[in-house]
C-alpha cells in the first residue's frame, strides 16, 4: 500500500488558458510564492487539477459520445447542438465543443510548462522531492500531448512557459508529438519517477502504462505497421510483476465511494473528494433526471447521455458490470415503492428508463426517459456522492489508467502477435471473471470479442473511441449513426486556433 500524504487540491492556483502558446497568468508565475517544498507541493496539487478535462465534459463528449457506447440525444429543445455532430462524426473546425476540448488540453500544457519553469528557476530545483514533483508535471504534460496526438494529431509542440507574439509556435506533425511523448515517458519510467508515490500522485508504473497505451496505438499515430507490440508486453509485464497494483476483487469497488486511498487497481486517477475538488460526476449528472425519489435531492441531473441499445445488450444479463447502467422501472431506496414522476406527455406514472428509444430519430428528438443511464459510480449503493447537493460533486475518484487495462493491453499485444496465445486468453478471462462474475469464460479470442470485452470493462471511462479506431471500427454504422470515412478518426484543428496562428494547417478532410 502506498504511503499516504494528504495534498490540498487548489484549483484556483491557476487561471484558465485557452491556447497552447499562452502561459497561464496566475500566482504560479510569481516565483516568490515558492520558497519551500510545501509550497511546491501545494502548487503541484493545482497542476493535477488541470486534468479535470478527463472527468469533465470533453472526454465524455468525444471519448464516449462519438462512439457506440454513448449518445447525447436532443430531448426536445434540450441538448440540441454540438453533441449530435460529435455522435454523427460531422463536426467542423467551427464546432464550439472541438475548440473547448483543444483549449482544455492546451491548458494542461500551459500549466505544466509554467510549473516546470518555476522549479527550474528555483533554488530548490536540485532537491530530490522537488525533482519528483517536476517529473510529475512532465507526466501530466505528456498525458496532455498523448491526447493531442490521439484526438488532433498535428499541433504545436510547446515546452516553454514564455511566448513570443511575433514568432508563434510552428505546427508539429503527429509523428513529432508521438516521439516527444515516447521520449518523455521512457525517461519518466526509467529514472525520473519513483516506484511508489503518495495517494493521487503518479509513479513510474503510471508512466509505463501510458507508454504502453501509446505503443499499442502506434500504427494509428504513425501510419505504419505496429512494431512496438513486444515493448507493450515488456512494459505491462513489469507492472504485473514488480508493482503493488493488482486487480480489485470487486468491480463495483473500483468506482465506489471508498475507492481512494485503498484502491489497489488505479495507476492514474483524478481525485474527487466532493468539497475539496470540482469533480462533477458526469456519468450520473449527464444522465439522470427525475431520480430524486431513488437517489436523493441531488439527482435532478442534466438528463442527457444514455447508452445505446446494442451496446447495453452486449452485456450478458448476468454480467455484474451491467449494473453500471440504470435501466427499467425505478423505485425508492426500499426497492419496492415505485418512483412516480411526470413524463413528457404530462402523465403521472412510474419512472422507467427504457433501453430502446421510442422516437424514430432519437439523435435529434428523443423522449426524456429514453435510454439506459450512466451509473458507474453508483454501483456500491446509495450515499456514494456525499454532499451531492453542492453541484453534483462526488466522493469517488475517477480512474484514468487501471490495472485491468494493463492486463488487457498485455493480452492484446500478445494476441496481435499470436492470435492463439493462451496467455492472452487467460489474461482476458482474468479481467472478465473477476470477483466471480457469473459469465462464461472465453474459449478463444478474436477481434470482435476482444473489442466487445474492452467495451464492457471500460464503458464510459473515455477509452472507447481509442479502442474503436485501433480495431478499425470507428467509421462503421451503429445504432442511429451511418457509416463514415476514415478521415473522421482525427478531429479538426479549431478554426479559432488557425486564425490566431498562421503556422497552423488544417487536418485532412476538413475545410
Amino acid at each position: 500500500m502506498k504511503k499516504i500524504i494528504a495534498i490540498l487540491i487548489l484549483a484556483a492556483e491557476f487561471a484558465s488558458c485557452t491556447k497552447l502558446d499562452i502561459a497561464p497568468n496566475s500566482q504560479l508565475t510569481d516565483q516568490t510564492s515558492f520558497k519551500s517544498k510545501s509550497e511546491f507541493l501545494n502548487g503541484l496539487a493545482g497542476v493535477y487539477t488541470s486534468i479535470g478535462v478527463w472527468g469533465g465534459q470533453n472526454v465524455y463528449y468525444f471519448g464516449g459520445g462519438s462512439t457506440d457506447e454513448m449518445l447525447f440525444p436532443a430531448r426536445g429543445t434540450d441538448w440540441k447542438g454540438d453533441n449530435q455532430l460529435i455522435f454523427l462524426h460531422t463536426v467542423t473546425p467551427a464546432t464550439n465543443e472541438v475548440n473547448n476540448f483543444y483549449n482544455s488540453l492546451s491548458n494542461i500544457i500551459a500549466v505544466t510548462n509554467t510549473y516546470i519553469a518555476v522549479i527550474d528557476a528555483s533554488s530548490l530545483k536540485d532537491d530530490s522531492d522537488v525533482k519528483v514533483m517536476r517529473s510529475e508535471a512532465r507526466f501530466l504534460r505528456a498525458f496532455a500531448y498523448f491526447n493531442m496526438v490521439d484526438y488532433f494529431g498535428n499541433v504545436p509542440l510547446v515546452t516553454k512557459a514564455t511566448y513570443d507574439a511575433s514568432n508563434p509556435p510552428k505546427q508539429a506533425t503527429r509523428a513529432d508529438l508521438y516521439n516527444f511523448v515516447k521520449t518523455e515517458l521512457t525517461d519518466l519510467a526509467s529514472s525520473a519517477l519513483p516506484a511508489t508515490n503518495s495517494y493521487g500522485r503518479v509513479d513510474k508504473y503510471a508512466a509505463e502504462a501510458l507508454l504502453a497505451k501509446l505503443y499499442l496505438n502506434s500504427a494509428i499515430y504513425l501510419g505504419t505497421a505496429n512494431a512496438n507490440l513486444a515493448d507493450v508486453v515488456t512494459l505491462t509485464s513489469d507492472i504485473v510483476s514488480n508493482s503493488s497494483y493488482s486487480l480489485d476483487p470487486s468491480y463495483h469497488h473500483v468506482f465506489g465511494a471508498t475507492n481512494g486511498v485503498n484502491n489497489v487497481e488505479t495507476l492514474f486517477t483524478m481525485i474527487c473528494k466532493n468539497k475539496g475538488t470540482a469533480c462533477v460526476n458526469m456519468s450520473a449528472m449527464f444522465s439522470l433526471d427525475d431520480s430524486r425519489g431513488t437517489y436523493g435531492a441531488w439527482a435532478s441531473g442534466w438528463d442527457g447521455a444514455a447508452t445505446l441499445p446494442t451496446f447495453y445488450r452486449s452485456f450478458e444479463s448476468t454480467d455484474i458490470r451491467r449494473a453500471q447502467f440504470i435501466a427499467g422501472p425505478q423505485f425508492f431506496p426500499d426497492g419496492v415503492t415505485p418512483s412516480i414522476q411526470t413524463d413528457d406527455q404530462g402523465r403521472t406514472r412510474q419512472l422507467v428508463y427504457a433501453v430502446d428509444f421510442t422516437a424514430k430519430d432519437p439523435v435529434n428528438n428523443a423522449d426524456h426517459w429514453d435510454g439506459a443511464r450512466g451509473g458507474k459510480y453508483m454501483m456500491d449503493g446509495y450515499g456514494n456522492f456525499g454532499n451531492m447537493g453542492s453541484g453534483g460533486m462526488m466522493n469517488s475518484d475517477m480512474p484514468i489508467l487501471r490495472f485491468a487495462d494493463v492486463l488487457m493491453m498485455k493480452a492484446e499485444a500478445e494476441y496481435r502477435q499470436n492470435p492463439g496465445s493462451t496467455d492472452a486468453l487467460a489474461l482476458v478471462n482474468q479481467v472478465r471473471l473477476r470477483g466471480g462474475n457469473p459469465v462464461a469464460p472465453f474459449t478463444s479470442l478474436n477481434d470482435a470479442n476482444f473489442l466487445a470485452e474492452r467495451g464492457r470493462e471500460f464503458a464510459w471511462e473515455g477509452w472507447r473511441r481509442n479502442d474503436l479506431i485501433r480495431f478499425g471500427k470507428y467509421g462503421v454504422a451503429w445504432d442511429y449513426k451511418p457509416a463514415d470515412g476514415t478521415d473522421r478518426t482525427i478531429l479538426p484543428i479549431p478554426a479559432t486556433q488557425i486564425q490566431s496562428n498562421p503556422n497552423l494547417r488544417q487536418n485532412p478532410g476538413y475545410n
